[in-house]
């Protein structure tokens, strides 16, 4: 008779950390590997204005159309062409950027086959297996290094 020995790995606190270490690592590089992208097709500096100028045209469109304001939302229409360009300019580093999931798709099983039992004990919700723990991880970890990095505003 054969005794499951857990591997210090896949145990609590071990497997807590490594999962949030894991996570960290992905996100840093996701975020880095983005800019890249972002640098190399559009420029980092037109990337980070043209986001300026289409936050602040969307917001300008949403207060005029909550004041029901028709002078300035016909104003707003002939910038629409140019609007529309700079966005679908600053989605395709995002679409390159999409064809990287594949690598989260080979690494989910393998992760699966290392944590098959509890990683982390969440107060107020209890145990949690490894899939909800990383997913925790992974947003809370993108949003801060996108941040940080400067990806997305830190309104």
């Amino acid at each position: 008779m054969a005794v499951d020995i857990p591997v210090w790995y896949s145990i609590i606190p071990w497997a807590t950390l490594l999962i949030m270490l894991v996570s960290v690592s992905i996100s840093l590089m996701n975020v880095g590997l983005n800019r890249l992208v972002i640098s190399r097709m559009i420029g980092w500096h037109e990337y980070k204005s043209m986001q300026k100028e289409l936050k602040e045209y969307n917001s300008l469109r949403m207060k005029a159309t909550r004041a029901k304001d028709t002078k300035l939302l016909e104003k707003l229409k002939r910038k629409d062409a140019q609007m529309k360009t700079m966005q679908m300019k600053m989605t395709k580093p995002q679409l390159l950027m999409m064809s990287m999931m594949v690598v989260y798709f080979i690494l989910w099983p393998v992760m699966l086959g290392y944590f098959p039992n509890t990683v982390v004990y969440v107060p107020g919700f209890g145990e949690q297996p490894f899939w909800i723990w990383y997913f925790m991880c992974s947003l809370f970890f993108g949003t801060l290094t996108s941040k940080v990095v400067g990806l997305t505003p830190l309104d």
